[in-house]
């Protein structure tokens, strides 16, 4: 049984359908230079993907980076998340911001899809009206 802040399959967006139902169906927070599409899902954890272009970051070494701070924030975050999927997506001048900067931006995003997802689960449906 993977621990809690373990990285396995089961919690990780796969395929291309997966990342385009996020992107088209998901709202969207930015926070220069940092983007996440979100979208609540009908399982019972949080699931990761991640779509970090080189147009936006060049160098490899730099998008492993910020893929690996992600990845640990993520698995660090996840118990206080809601079942919801979550594309991180680069802009350009990410690679510049130093580590702790990039945490903070993160624990930033954290905060406000946990605030959104929970206003939006506990918001009342709107009443059907008869013709």
């Amino acid at each position: 049984m993977p621990g809690p802040t373990s990285f396995p399959p089961s919690i990780r967006l796969h395929r291309p359908a997966e990342f385009k139902l996020v992107f088209a169906e998901g709202r969207k927070l930015r926070r220069a230079p940092l983007g996440l599409s979100y979208r609540l899902n009908a399982g019972s954890q949080a699931r990761l993907g991640l779509a970090i272009a080189k147009k936006a970051v060049a160098a490899a070494h730099d998008r492993n980076r910020i893929k690996r701070l992600i990845r640990e924030e993520f698995r660090h975050n996840r118990a206080r998340l809601p079942a919801v999927d979550l594309v991180f997506f680069a802009q350009p001048g990410l690679a510049e911001l130093s580590n702790a900067a990039f945490r903070s931006l993160l624990a930033d995003l954290w905060t406000q899809v946990i605030e959104r997802c929970a206003r939006s689960s506990s918001a009342p449906s709107a009443p059907i009206s008869a013709p």
